[in-house]
């Protein structure tokens, strides 16, 4: 099964690094709980048939503290999490947001060490600061990607906020995983981060209009299939990534996004491949690589 959770762990991170481009251009249109909404109600959506095809109860537990972490979870990696990260997307953009995102694989593992009894020791801390340096260089290159100094600075704050609570929320259940079935997990985590998207968007002023999303438009058009790939596919894939090999075996396949992100963004949104951008991407490669092999 290390196999089945080496080829999850990769998938993840391609049907990830996919989405990020659709999604950027879902956001010039839509606003961050709006796309988030969408995409959450659109995976539970799927996944309620796909249980039942899987042959897996919609209830399998009676524990209630199963439900709670799962909750706790999933409100923590889409409510939380997800919106954090649409917000830094709008202001970074996809191939900046690929180097932010480099500070998944340091969050991991640092959490990972405190609550999972594992060790990083010095080459973990040094890939830790790689990572960070890397955001360093890759600001250099906002100017020609179009972010300012002022966007860059809030992109960096939501998107280190997205990471961290989304690594948060994968080690709080990567215990209950090992006899848990990813798509009843996938399912409780979703549920409970829709249901906090909903209330955060009946609160906001422009309730109707976030609402008016899950009605049909030409936004469909791009954020459906970014839903479809990048939530269904993807929190899928990592799921199973984490259930079935280490927690930094994914982690270090997980990070490969950095570099679909970088690729596909520059083919694809005609984002500039700049000097500062390609080193700080192999820094933040580097540094990622670099803390995983400590542990």
């Amino acid at each position: 099964m290390q196999l089945v959770g080496i080829l999850c762990s990769i998938g993840a991170a391609l049907f990830w690094a996919m989405a990020v481009v659709m999604f950027k251009m879902s956001g010039d249109v839509l606003s961050p709980t709006a796309l988030n909404l969408f995409k959450g109600v659109v995976t539970l959506l799927l996944l309620a048939p796909t249980l039942w095809f899987a042959g897996v109860p919609l209830v399998p537990h009676d524990q209630a503290g199963d439900w709670l972490v799962l909750g706790v979870s999933g409100f923590m990696g889409v409510t939380l999490a997800d919106n954090f990260f649409f917000m830094a997307l709008k202001r970074l953009g996809a191939g900046l947001w690929a180097v932010v995102d480099c500070l998944y694989l340091p969050f991991i593992i640092l959490l990972s060490a405190v609550f999972l009894n594992e060790q990083i020791g010095l080459r973990g801390m040094v890939g830790a600061a790689l990572v960070i340096v890397a955001i360093g260089a890759g600001s250099y290159s906002g100017g020609s990607a179009k972010c300012s100094q002022r966007d860059f600075l809030a992109g960096l704050f939501w998107g280190t906020l997205a990471v961290s609570l989304l690594a948060g929320s994968i080690i709080m259940v990567k215990p209950l995983l090992e006899t848990t079935s990813v798509l009843w997990a996938s399912y409780v985590r979703l549920m409970a981060g829709v249901g906090g998207l909903l209330v955060l968007a009946v609160i906001q002023p422009d309730r109707k209009q976030t609402l008016s999303v899950l009605l049909p438009s030409q936004a469909w058009k791009i954020a459906l299939p970014a839903s479809i790939v990048g939530n269904y596919l993807a929190m899928i894939a990592w799921l199973a990534g984490f259930k079935y090999t280490l927690v930094s075996v994914a982690a270090i396949l997980n990070q490969l996004s950095t570099i679909f992100t970088f690729i596909l963004a520059a083919v694809f949104l005609k984002e500039p491949v700049t000097l500062p951008r390609i080193i700080a991407i192999l820094l933040a490669v580097a540094g990622a690589l670099l803390a995983a092999g400590a542990t």
